[in-house]
């Protein structure tokens, strides 16, 4: 196998359209990393097609902080995981994801029906993973004459390729990937993308700029999605195979 890059940062997303955690390692299957996007709140007068409750509606939800409560399992067989949540809102409350009251502050704050969804499989919009190149950063951060942080893509895999060219995942498309030991996955399609990346993370505020440059220079799309081939455990820093 050629080794073609490396894992420089792996993060997951507990609620969706919420902010995101660095992890050092994580179990990854064939429905995503453990633990992503497993929970999500569903607007009841929005499209079937997108009935989510995300930045796009209330931009200040990127704002607030999911964590489990508990571990989530990395090693072994898992037969039961603790997927007990607690969220921090953007003023430092604290409430339980699953606390009826927080649906109904949710409610209140976007003027919205809500109502709360859990699986266990990721709610991912496309598929399973998503991976964006380092490259691909410093390249829109050049274009758009911003200094861009790398989690307004909100990417599951963040990839420092041996090659810097900027969109250079677009070239693995219909590719399969080892990352690590065991974990193979086949990068299905480019990440079409919307007016989630043109929040800061940090503080909500937008540059549309960056969006209306993605749409005109590179077809509306940055990073890449994948499908999971083979199961394992992923952990930040590990080699990146053409496999």
């Amino acid at each position: 196998m050629n080794r073609i890059g490396t894992l420089h940062r792996l993060r997951r997303y507990p609620v969706k359209g919420m902010a995101g955690e660095d992890l050092e390692a994580v179990r990854v299957t064939h429905a995503g990393l453990l633990g992503d996007r497993v929970y999500a709140f569903v607007d009841a007068q929005g499209p079937a097609d997108f009935p989510w409750m995300t930045a796009r509606k209330g931009r200040d939800m990127i704002l607030f902080r999911p964590r489990f409560l508990a571990a989530m399992p990395i090693e072994g067989g898992i037969f039961s995981v603790n997927y007990s949540t607690e969220v921090t809102t953007p003023e430092g409350q604290t409430s339980r994801v699953d606390d009826p009251e927080f649906t109904q502050f949710l409610e209140k704050r976007y003027g919205r029906a809500l109502e709360l969804r859990h699986s266990e499989r990721s709610m991912t919009d496309a598929y399973p993973v998503s991976v964006l190149g380092l490259g691909t950063i410093c390249g829109l951060s050049k274009e758009t004459g911003l200094s861009l942080n790398p989690l307004r893509f909100r990417a599951n895999f963040y990839i420092r390729w041996n090659s810097d060219e900027p969109f250079f995942e677009d070239q693995l498309v219909g590719q399969d990937l080892q990352i690590g030991e065991t974990v193979t996955m086949r990068v299905v399609k480019k990440d079409g993308r919307c007016v989630i990346i043109t929040l800061d993370p940090e503080t909500a505020e937008p540059a549309p700029v960056l969006l209306e440059k993605v749409a005109r220079e590179h077809a509306g799309c940055a990073g890449v999605y994948g499908a999971v081939l083979r199961e394992g455990i992923v952990r930040a820093n590990d080699p990146v195979y053409a496999a």
